[in-house]
């Protein structure tokens, strides 16, 4: 389902490489060399590269006052999509190693299933009309996974149910991370990494600059870790409502964007060092998680 989008989207992007290239100074495992090395011994999140406030507020109350950030609706609900969309690519594949070797096999046997109403229960989002938007999202991918099973199949007559699943799924899922190596959290986790080395996030917001940021420090975390180059990301934007939007936005992890990446790491990182309070922006945007904190506490 997500490989064969990825296949021709690498095509165009392999172009953009051989006219650019990617410098070797930028490549995560230089982590001991500047500009990758760290600028002091803190660890971040990769979700403090997506934070609303624009002073940075968020990160101080974080890290230096220890408050404990709200989750508000916006957050719960991408938490819930990312939940719902790796437990349902797991159960599939369950189900196609324990026999199930058709479309209308998959869909008659779980079709209807109760993983998006469980991930609301778990993340206490009691609101009917989301966990319907949920519903719609889970019957999407099983529809998509139920007709590339019979493709597979009508091409490959004598497949089995290893290459069944690598053909269309995704090898891994929320691939574990040691990020420390430059400067980030020794636990990330990053929704798909597939055979091709492009990497794969899920969003379910509107598109933001930070987004392209978070994917370019998985790739030097990854690079780091496993001393292999990333060149590629991809951000999936995933629309619930009438119908289910699948929107991709893939791009090349070139210079400009690891050194934006780096820049923004070492500021976040000396702003924990020197536990100096940026202080509240004119405006607080709603969607910050420490609201509540800046405008309805004693901070």
């Amino acid at each position: 389902m997500f490989l064969t989008s990825v296949e021709k989207t690498i095509r165009a992007l392999r172009r953009q490489i051989e006219s650019f290239g990617i410098s070797e100074e930028l490549r995560g495992y230089n982590w001991d060399k500047p500009p990758v090395e760290p600028v002091n011994d803190v660890k971040i999140a990769i979700s403090d590269l997506n934070g609303f406030c624009p002073t940075k507020r968020d990160i101080f109350l974080k890290y230096v006052l220890k408050e404990k950030a709200e989750p508000n609706q916006y957050m719960l609900k991408g938490l819930a999509v990312h939940r719902i969309i790796r437990e349902t690519i797991i159960t599939l594949k369950k189900a196609i190693y324990s026999g199930c070797d058709s479309g209308e096999q998959i869909i008659n046997e779980y079709f209807n299933n109760s993983i998006p109403y469980r991930v609301c229960e778990s993340l206490d989002i009691d609101c009917r009309n989301i966990c319907k938007e949920f519903s719609k999202l889970y019957r999407y991918i099983v529809l998509q996974v139920a007709a590339k099973v019979d493709e597979v199949r009508s091409k490959y007559p004598d497949v089995d149910a290893e290459n069944v699943v690598g053909l269309i799924l995704p090898p891994v899922v929320e691939r574990k991370i040691d990020g420390s190596l430059i400067g980030l959290s020794k636990s990330l986790s990053l929704d798909i990494f597939t055979p091709y080395n492009i990497i794969i996030d899920f969003k379910s917001g509107y598109e933001r600059f930070e987004h392209m940021l978070s994917l370019s420090g998985y790739a030097l975390a990854l690079e780091a870790d496993d001393e292999v180059d990333v060149n590629f990301g991809l951000l999936i934007y995933i629309k619930t409502g009438e119908r289910v939007q699948f929107n991709q936005k893939a791009f090349l992890i070139g210079d400009e964007l690891r050194r934006e990446f780096l820049e923004v790491r070492d500021e976040i990182a000396e702003l924990i060092e020197s536990g100096s309070d940026p202080g509240k922006p004119p405006e607080c945007p709603r969607y910050c998680c420490y609201y509540g904190v800046c405008n309805e506490g004693s901070c």
